[in-house]
């Protein structure tokens, strides 16, 4: 189902797929997209690691180098990106990610999309999530600062969008529809 929501361990997510995009959401697909030869190693991400430098090393977002790249990425591709178009929006907009790290450290849980917005429909703009043929999780692409805050915190699960779930999952992927016994709190 489109934008299903699901519970994934974030700490088991550490791979990448660049083939999918967010309408493909619950569609079941074959091949070798899952593969590791096709995957990309989510460190290897500009901004997962400049996450990871400002949580775990304490650098200011300016030091990672995130107001830089996307002041780029915005002049490269000549339109907004993640809603920024300026300078002062890159700001405070990582200054909400602060927050927002914050918060998910204060409630040990990060919310679903409907918690945040009743109206949202399923999960859409949930962190996407693939799922393998070995119902391996695969990021798939939105969502990398909320998945960088959960493996920051070390979460034990968190909610995420359906992605594209590989044919050969179809008996198995179902485990992750399964609302955690404890939910969505920290490992400790």
């Amino acid at each position: 189902m489109y934008a299903e929501l699901i519970f994934v361990d974030p700490m088991q997510v550490d791979q990448y797929s660049f083939a999918w995009k967010h309408r493909d959401s619950g569609r079941v697909i074959g091949g070798d997209w899952d593969q590791q030869e096709n995957l990309t190693a989510i460190d290897s991400r500009f901004k997962f690691n400049a996450c990871i430098e400002r949580w775990k090393l304490n650098k200011t977002w300016e030091e990672t180098g995130i107001y830089e790249f996307m002041l780029n990425l915005i002049l490269h591709r000549n339109r907004p990106v993640d809603k920024c178009n300026s300078l002062e929006d890159i700001i405070a907009r990582y200054e909400q990610l602060d927050d927002l790290l914050e918060k998910v450290k204060e409630t040990g849980r990060l919310n679903t999309q409907r918690e945040l917005n009743p109206s949202c429909y399923n999960e859409e703009g949930g962190i996407f999530i693939h799922i393998g043929r070995k119902n391996q999780t695969i990021f798939g692409g939105g969502g990398i600062h909320r998945l960088a805050i959960a493996k920051v915190l070390q979460l034990s699960s968190i909610p995420a969008q359906l992605g594209v779930v590989h044919s050969e999952a179809l008996p198995t992927w179902t485990v992750y529809k399964q609302v955690p016994a404890t939910p969505l709190t920290l490992n400790r």
